[in-house]
């Protein structure tokens, strides 16, 4: 009877383990995600900043994640900017405002890297938490080869533009979701999202002299936001072309942002 009861106790001792151990699995927001950098506030609370992969030249999303104690801390004033350091001068990237995701227990936001890290020069993030600044160093290394997720253009109006692919990111055989993001860049460091544009799109796989059919052209879902949809037929080089018109303006045409898988 002890020998039952003792095999009993442990059966329960084992399952309790079990369900603490899957708690804490569950328990981990940023799980899945890479820690780009781990820092102590001014303030003295701790700020560390992940992304969804390594950094690479285009769209990436961003989150910081504050905790005091342990804990973590919201509904604080932090925002961000991301700079780079060419020596002689430096100029900023456009990105987004932070929102704080509970789900995630961080402040996410974007950025769109125009350039990568190297001897030209190099990316920080200027943290700014309760009116204090931290500069945070970056990596970025350019797109995998044959890829062009991001582009400058000079616009027929005599204004500079950022054209930037945020999806498909993860791009395969069939159709997929398109999301095309466009900034007016005011000065080197400040960039708005563009409303109200009037886009033509048509994509070409350029290496087989083709395009394909049932595409969606892309039209404005906000804050400087496009959505369509693309359709590869098949893997290889394709080449993303878009026509811009604001009103009876035409902005650009023939602008094209390259994908390779």
């Amino acid at each position: 009877m002890k020998k039952m009861l003792y095999l009993l106790m442990m059966s329960i001792g084992m399952l309790f383990m079990g369900s603490c151990q899957k708690d804490e699995v569950l328990d981990l927001p940023m799980d899945g995600k890479i820690k780009l950098a781990e820092t102590s506030l001014p303030t003295g609370e701790q700020l560390s900043v992940f992304a969804d992969k390594a950094l690479q030249v285009g769209y990436q999303n961003l989150y910081f994640q504050v905790k005091k104690n342990g804990l973590a801390v919201k509904d604080q004033p932090l925002t961000f900017a991301p700079i780079m350091d060419m020596g002689s001068m430096a100029h900023g990237a456009p990105s987004g405002n932070l929102t704080y995701q509970s789900n995630l227990e961080a402040y996410q936001g974007f950025v769109v890297f125009t350039m990568p890290s190297g001897e030209s020069g190099t990316w920080s993030l200027k943290v700014t938490y309760q009116g204090k600044e931290v500069e945070i160093p970056v990596d970025v290394t350019a797109a995998a080869t044959g890829n062009t997720p991001v582009k400058t253009i000079s616009g027929n109006d005599g204004k500079k533009y950022v054209l930037a692919l945020v999806e498909p990111s993860k791009p395969k055989m069939g159709m997929n979701d398109l999301v095309l993001m466009v900034f007016l860049r005011e000065n080197m460091f400040s960039f708005s999202p563009v409303e109200g544009l009037a886009l033509g799109f048509h994509p070409e796989m350029t290496s087989m002299n083709h395009g394909s059919p049932n595409n969606v052209v892309p039209v404005s879902i906000g804050k400087g936001q496009y959505q369509g949809k693309v359709n590869f037929t098949m893997t290889g080089d394709w080449r993303l072309f878009f026509d811009l018109k604001l009103g009876e303006n035409e902005i650009a045409k023939d602008i094209y942002l390259d994908l390779l898988f």
